[in-house]
């Protein structure tokens, strides 16, 4: 008889044994069934112990015929398949076709038991973890519980109970933990295939918590990263449990290496920790040292991750973890060592600047603005040679008044510490410093504080401090409009790492250079200032002083042109031939005479009117404007004050006139008028070649670029373009006249033409320079523009300006 067929008859003979007359007397009869029934529904609840348990898990299961429920813990399944008391009772279930519903926590340790459970007796399995109570409750009639269950040990003690409101609430519980379980099947596969379920839960026992770690790093078979304290490497060096099983998980395994280990920690000078560390990479874990880690410590692998907050700083064992098995929450902390790794800097390297004293150079971030306070306290109670610092506005130093750094700083002032502030509200700073103190102001104390401003810069939110150039501490600004220092600030940086206290004195330095720059360059412009002033005046009263003379020179010239036309007359009929020599030889030099005072009184006007382009006044050029026929006035010019010039260089002038009449009438002074025909025609001959050519082109309502070059030749809708700018619209709209004078001459020089109309610029011998600067400014005085270009063709310039036109009717004019 085979093995099967054995354990099947062994089970029916005891199943007849349990159920025959002999074994409960009591049953041998009607009556006697029945007054067992009643004497059963007596006992209410009942606990047994050792063999009892026995006898009442039997009548239970006896008085069972409908449904069973069960929730029993993970040693449950081995319990029921491993010991024949309970596996006979479940045969008899299993005759009896009662439908059976299990759950209990489904391990890889009883996984063979559950699937064993599932298949033999036909049971519907569910699994839910974490169980820690054992019970079952029969046809909603009857309830038995055990407090234990031993591994393939017979249950020690149960407590059995028909009382209706035990059995409902005990029902309701495995009602509500049956629609939370999952289906067996499905947690065997998740076992099978590696998988863990997709669940969050919080192990709070330190002893749970190391079962806990020595399972995480078993099942991490792709290996783990963890974000440590330090307190991690003494609970490691005190738990040696724990420190096997990361020994372990670098053994070969079926020939097959487990993932790496990787750890991010900060590491600091604590030799027992870096002999730890040197340990833990000679076993192949893979260590950064990061220097802010985030205050919630975490192990992430493939498939789970743990976190806790507890820094264990004793190397204490954990007393809370936080496991998930969700996707975004692995994925979250994945994502979140990465960072941390990339900002990592290797173990060993960290290990060599502590030894080398390098690391001592810290950056550390402060998010405390209390211990922010406390630190710039301790920085300047315990400087030595030099504090320098920089407000970056009036709120930051009230601040520094309430938590009494502005004191701090005065009282180290006199301990012969130099102290420089650099602020954009320094005489602010001054008086909240020195206004009080009388006694300190007339201390020699107060010479070691030296304040300088800055300009406003929107980008200065930090108060910033150096101290002995070792020591630097900037704050960030979060709200200035607070007065109170923990509520304005938010994080703060402390360092004594070299290049980042030089980066800081770099920038202190630059800004305090800039100061003395700026206060020179101030003091230098006051004095450019008075010297142009001194100039000014220099010129207008000498200009006037020359005026009288010359005005008298002038007017004696024009009385004694008169006589030598006289004088001339006679001479024709005179004899004297020597008479007539002299008297030529007078003519000819009071024709110089005449001509160089007329060139003085151009010079000490033009002197004159430079010192009043010069004084800023309003209207300081004296504009009366009128309405003038601007080609009456040119031709005026012309016959007045060019003709023998042009006769002399037998050069013509063309007349190109777009208006619809032969007169154009603008609005202008016309004297002022005069004055910039007369130099442009001028520079025109004066610098034309013989026979020569002048244009004098004339266009109305036009708009025009100081850019363009084309006027001669070109028709009025060309010169207009298309795109003309908003400025050019609002000009046309005005209603202008433009005059463009071109000449034939030898062109303007590509180095005097980007300053053209600037003072004391000129391409002639014998120019001062000044014309064309007069003439813009009396050009723009009368709201027009004027330019300049050589011509197209290469021969000769244009020069180019406007004029308001007359906005009264012609008649009116007349």
């Amino acid at each position: 008889m085979d093995g099967d067929k054995d354990f099947l008859k062994a089970t029916n003979d005891l199943i007849n044994q349990d159920l025959s007359p002999s074994t409960y007397p009591e049953l041998r009869n009607n009556k006697g069934k029945a007054d067992y029934e009643k004497k059963e529904q007596l006992i209410a609840t009942k606990i047994a112990y050792g063999k009892d348990t026995i006898s009442i898990t039997n009548k239970f299961a006896i008085n069972c015929k409908r449904e069973l429920s069960i929730l029993i813990n993970k040693n449950g399944p081995p319990i029921i398949i491993n010991v024949p008391e309970i596996a006979k009772i479940y045969e008899i279930f299993k005759r009896n076709f009662v439908k059976i519903k299990i759950i209990t926590e489904v391990t890889s340790d009883n996984l063979s038991y559950c699937k064993k459970l599932a298949e033999k007796y036909d049971i519907d399995l569910r699994h839910l973890g974490d169980i820690k109570c054992n019970f079952a409750i029969s046809d909603n009639r009857e309830y038995l519980a055990s407090a234990v269950l031993y591994e393939s040990n017979p249950i020690p003690e149960v407590i059995y109970s028909s009382v209706k409101e035990i059995v409902d609430q005990n029902q309701f519980i495995f009602e509500t933990l049956w629609k939370n379980a999952i289906p067996a099947e499905q947690r065997i596969r998740e076992i099978e295939k590696g998988e863990l379920p997709i669940e969050t839960y919080l192990i709070n026992s330190p002893t749970e918590a190391l079962s806990y770690a020595q399972d995480f790093i078993r099942s991490s078979n792709g290996g783990f990263s963890n974000s440590i304290p330090t307190g991690y490497l003494k609970l490691l060096s005190h738990n040696q449990t724990l420190f096997q099983e990361y020994l372990n998980h670098y053994k070969y395994t079926d020939g097959k290496v487990k993932g790496p280990i990787r750890w991010v920690t900060y590491i600091d000078s604590n030799k027992e920790n870096i002999e730890l560390i040197r340990k833990f990479l000679d076993i192949g874990v893979h260590i950064k040292h990061v220097k802010n880690l985030p205050p919630l410590y975490f192990s992430v692998s493939q498939n789970q991750c743990s976190t806790t907050v507890e820094d264990m700083t004793n190397g204490e064992m954990f007393q809370e973890i936080i496991h998930s098995t969700e996707p975004l929450h692995i994925l979250h902390y994945q994502r979140l060592f990465e960072k941390l790794w990339d900002m990592g800097i290797d173990a060993r390297e960290r290990i060599r600047q502590i030894e080398s004293d390098i690391a001592s150079r810290t950056i550390r971030i402060i998010e405390n603005p209390l211990k922010t306070i406390q630190y710039f306290i301790d920085l300047v109670q315990n400087a030595t040679e030099e504090i320098l610092i920089l407000f970056p506005s009036l709120n930051a130093v009230k601040r520094e008044v309430i938590i009494g750094i502005i004191d701090l700083l005065k009282q180290r002032s006199s301990e012969n510490i130099r102290i420089r502030i650099l602020s954009p509200v320094i005489e602010n700073v001054k008086e909240i410093l020195f206004r009080t103190d009388v006694a300190y102001n007339k201390n020699k104390a107060r010479e070691n504080i030296i304040c300088r401003g800055i300009r406003k810069q929107d980008e200065l939110m930090s108060t910033i401090i150096i101290v002995d150039r070792k020591h630097v501490l900037a704050t960030e600004l979060k709200d200035d409009s607070k007065l109170l220092f923990e509520e304005a600030i938010g994080l703060s940086m402390y360092s004594t790492s070299k290049p980042t206290i030089l980066s800081y004195i770099s920038i202190f330095e630059s800004l305090w250079t800039q100061t003395m720059m700026s206060e020179n360059l101030k003091t230098t412009n006051e004095k450019l200032v008075q010297s142009e002033q001194l100039e000014r005046d220099f010129i207008n009263t000498a200009a006037h002083e020359l005026r009288t003379p010359t005005q008298a020179i002038m007017g004696y010239t024009e009385i004694d042109k008169e006589i030598f036309g006289d004088i001339l007359e006679i001479l024709k009929s005179l004899e004297d031939e020597r008479l007539k020599t002299n008297i030529f030889q007078l003519y000819n030099h009071f024709e110089a005479l005449s001509r160089n005072a007329s060139r003085l009184d151009d010079l000490i006007n033009n002197l004159l009117d430079v010192a009043r382009i010069e004084s800023n006044r309003k209207n300081s050029l004296q504009l009366h404007p009128q309405n003038l026929d601007l080609i009456k006035e040119i031709n005026t010019s012309i016959r007045i004050e060019f003709e023998q010039k042009l006769k002399d260089k037998d050069i013509k002038i063309n007349f190109i006139n777009d208006c619809l009449d032969k007169q154009c009438w603008v609005y202008a002074d016309r004297s002022r008028l005069n004055q910039i025909i007369n130099n442009l025609i001028g520079n025109a001959i004066k610098f034309s070649n013989q026979n020569g050519k002048i244009d004098i082109i004339i266009k109305e309502n036009i708009s025009f670029s100081e850019n363009d070059n084309r006027i001669k030749g070109t028709k009025n809708s060309e010169i207009r373009g298309d795109g003309e700018s908003m400025q050019d619209s609002e000009r046309s709209e005005r209603a202008e006249l433009l005059i463009a004078i071109s000449d034939t001459g030898k062109g303007i020089s590509p180095q005097i033409m980007p300053k053209l109309f600037e003072k004391f610029i000129t391409g002639s011998d014998t120019g001062t320079g000044l014309g064309l600067y007069i003439v813009r400014n009396l050009v723009e005085a009368h709201g027009g523009r004027i330019w300049a270009f050589n011509n197209a063709d290469g021969i000769g310039s244009t020069f180019v300006f406007t004029l308001p036109k007359s906005s009264s009717n012609i008649s009116d004019k007349k």
